[in-house]
């Protein structure tokens, strides 16, 4: 598994943000904030899983050669969802 931290996502800003229901400039001041957090695994050989959380709303992604080919997006109740990978 790839170190999240370190990986890049295989999605632009523009869809990341149009996921969460931001314009892309909002995604952008919220992840200089850190409100916003961009986590990326290897899911397999082609596939990579990508989690993008902006408070208690949490979309993930499983994107193939530059395709999302599967998406959810959940909403955490209760206090916020602390991402592992921070």
């Amino acid at each position: 598994m790839a170190d999240a931290s370190k990986a890049t996502a295989p999605l632009s800003d523009d869809v990341l943000a149009d996921r969460l229901g931001l314009t892309t400039r909002e995604f952008q001041r919220y992840r200089g904030q850190g409100l916003v957090s961009v986590a990326v695994h290897e899911q397999d050989a082609d596939g990579i899983k990508v989690t993008c959380q902006l408070g208690n709303r949490i979309w993930e992604g499983i994107v193939v050669s530059g395709s999302i080919v599967f998406e959810e997006v959940r909403f955490v109740r209760g206090a916020r969802f602390r991402n592992s990978s921070r």
